[in-house]
């Protein structure tokens, strides 16, 4: 099945490569502009091609999705001093790194000289000057060089080995005499102590690692994981660096567009003069993006654009940050194993317990965001071919916009491939949501849909009609539809799903069953009326005809829904107290009565079809409790 979040990357990634990223608005969903103006002599470095856009997000757990040129290799560049400062932390600790080197954002490009006043200290280690000064303070472990230390840490962080770009390293060493002039300058002030050539020589060759958009999401993963590659599990960096490293991206990541870009975007980031942008969702995602094309502030145009719409579309901005993706999903089970409590003839039955795994039930928790959706749907992806997937939020907190845009992605996809998707809501939390709204507006993008379309009630749930999620206001009602679903979907199973003989009537001659109709009388119940209460004694046999009954416990407990063909009212046989549970007429419905005083007159005239009446309820009494007692085995 396409993924939902595909998808939506695939759509984003055609919309921002079409765009103008210096227009006021570059894209529909975008609020401001990435920059006034391309950089002068920055526009597009190292022989990239201005068309380029790859997008890629890797999510805490080491799941990765990539469109475009997600897959181009370019160099690292600055984004190479985010890994670094981590590693100079490692080696050299915070007390020494953090009297060469400050975490104030500075407020200028990133080559400017931004150092403090009276001490030479760098503002920051994400600006040249204090990413220099980092680099010096990377310790060689072994017969390692300080470089081949730094090439091992990327090659970890992206999960396989990376290597370095001599056409690039030869271009940024040809025109590297302002930064040669800041080591020196370091040098001056004793920021850098003895010679400043090989922290120059290394920073130089850092910046001119090849990497892909691809390998920046797992390397921004592997910091959205503390520190965790979390595609090989590997542990980088300890967890107080990150924390560190995250809150400086957060605040210097972006020279001196750092300001606008947590307003717009929110995200501890980071950017290259190469094309990419790196940015974190902590606990969560790893995103990075590759358009050569710079702004002014040397930043990629179309990646600002492309971060931009994604933190507002996904609801990814820091201060919206919700639980991990995983933590979401408190269960997830079939209908041959979670079945709902309508009563079933022992033919369906048979069918569910070979068929059932087809229908899937999801059972979701807590704050959902959209880490949480995408990790719901990529377990649906990894379904084998699914025909009904429920989703159960009735025990989800909040549900987010960027979850519910998620939803109705997912919904549309799943009914291309057949795939029928319900809701169980019995908050209705996603009428609160606006849920018509959303769904509708993503469907007509989607091409579901052409217009607005009214909400319309259907065989008991709610929703859009010609769109396809179903909701419910209990999982009972989404259980049934479910197996319905299952059932009518196998030949010859379900085809008629109202049977009006029943397991009971069904299982006599015609003889008998003659002897029994000739016996009965008609009743009639309307929504809401208690056929039968608690301690009744016994009065008769009821065969349901049309409508629908619920045998409730004495707690309010649903235990079982009766439809056209089943029977009611014989368990009071079986207790010196009389009727054991009530039951209630959830619509108007219809039966036939086999009253006490019928029975004891087929009894006395009619022995023998008496005895196969009892046998056969005794039957399905039994085929009943198997069915409860295999349920309760199944949901243990």
């Amino acid at each position: 099945m396409r993924s939902p979040v595909q998808t939506y990357l695939s759509g984003l990634h055609a919309r921002v490569r079409a765009a103008d990223p210096f227009a006021a608005h570059p894209t529909p969903g975008s609020r401001t502009a990435s920059a006034g103006s391309p950089a002068e002599g920055l526009s597009v470095l190292y022989g990239g091609d201005s068309d380029h856009l790859g997008i890629a997000m890797t999510t805490a757990d080491g799941f990765s999705y990539r469109v475009g040129d997600a897959c181009e290799e370019f160099s690292i560049q600055s984004i190479s001093k985010v890994f670094v400062y981590a590693l100079a932390l490692m080696d050299s600790g915070f007390d020494l790194v953090d009297g060469k080197i400050d975490v104030e954002p500075s407020g200028s490009a990133y080559n400017d000289l931004s150092s403090e006043a009276g001490s030479g200290r760098p503002k920051n280690a994400l600006i040249n000057i204090g990413a220099i000064a980092a680099t010096s303070l990377v310790r060689p472990v072994g017969e390692e060089t300080a470089f081949e230390r730094i090439l091992a840490v990327f090659s970890a962080c992206a999960g396989r080995q990376l290597s370095l770009d001599e056409e690039v390293l030869r271009a940024d060493y040809e025109t590297g005499a302002h930064n040669r002039g800041l080591a020196w300058f370091l040098s001056s002030w004793g920021i850098i102590e003895g010679d400043p050539n090989p922290a120059f020589d290394d920073y130089t060759k850092q910046c001119a690692i090849s990497v892909t958009a691809a390998d920046l999401s797992m390397m921004a993963a592997t910091l959205a994981h503390l520190g965790v590659n979390p595609a090989t599990g590997e542990r980088v960096f300890p967890e107080d660096v990150v924390e560190r490293v995250l809150s400086v991206m957060l605040t210097c990541g972006m020279y001196d567009d750092s300001g606008d870009w947590v307003t717009t975007v929110g995200l501890p980031a980071k950017s290259g003069v190469g094309g990419g942008i790196i940015a974190v969702l902590p606990g969560q995602l790893g995103i990075a993006t590759y358009s050569p094309p710079l702004d002014r502030h040397g930043n990629s145009a179309k990646g600002i654009v492309a971060h931009e719409e994604m933190s507002a579309d996904l609801g990814l901005h820091i201060v919206r940050a919700g639980k991990p993706g995983r933590a979401v999903i408190r269960s997830h089970t079939t209908v041959d194993r979670d079945h709902s409590s309508l009563r079933r003839s022992p033919e369906d039955e048979a069918v569910l317990e070979e068929h059932g795994d087809r229908a899937h039930i999801l059972e979701l928790i807590g704050d959902v965001h959209f880490s949480g959706f995408e990790a719901v749907s990529r377990l649906i992806e990894e379904l084998d071919e699914p025909q009904v997937v429920v989703l159960d939020i009735g025990k989800v907190d909040e549900l987010s916009g960027s979850a519910l845009m998620s939803l109705a992605r997912l919904a549309a996809t799943m009914d291309e491939e057949g795939i029928a998707v319900g809701v169980v809501d019995p908050d209705a939390l996603l009428r609160r949501h606006e849920l018509k709204r959303t769904l509708l507006r993503e469907a007509a993008e989607a091409g579901v849909v052409d217009g607005a379309v009214e909400a319309a009630p259907t065989d008991g749930a709610e929703g859009p009609s010609r769109l396809p999620v179903r909701i419910f206001a209990s999982r009972h009602a989404a259980l049934v539809w479910a197996e319905d679903a299952v059932l009518l979907s196998e030949e010859g199973a379900g085809a008629q799903p109202v049977r009006q003989q029943g397991p009971v009537l069904g299982g006599l001659s015609p003889a008998v069953r003659a002897v029994v109709r000739g016996l009965l009388t008609a009743e009639t119940a309307e929504e809401g009326q208690v056929i039968r209460a608690p301690g009744d004694d016994f009065d008769g046999i009821r065969f349901v005809v049309s409508g629908e009954v619920h045998s409730v416990s004495p707690d309010g407990e649903l235990m079982a829904v009766l439809r056209a063909g089943a029977t009611f009212g014989e368990y009071a046989l079986g207790t010196g107290a009389g009727q054991p549970f009530a039951v209630i007429a959830a619509q108007r419905s219809r039966f036939e009565l086999l009253s006490a005083e019928a029975l004891e007159r087929m009894e006395a005239e009619s022995p023998a079809a008496a005895a196969a009446l009892w046998r056969s309820i005794a039957h399905d009494g039994y085929a009943r409790l198997v069915q409860a007692v295999r349920g309760e085995e199944r949901t243990e």
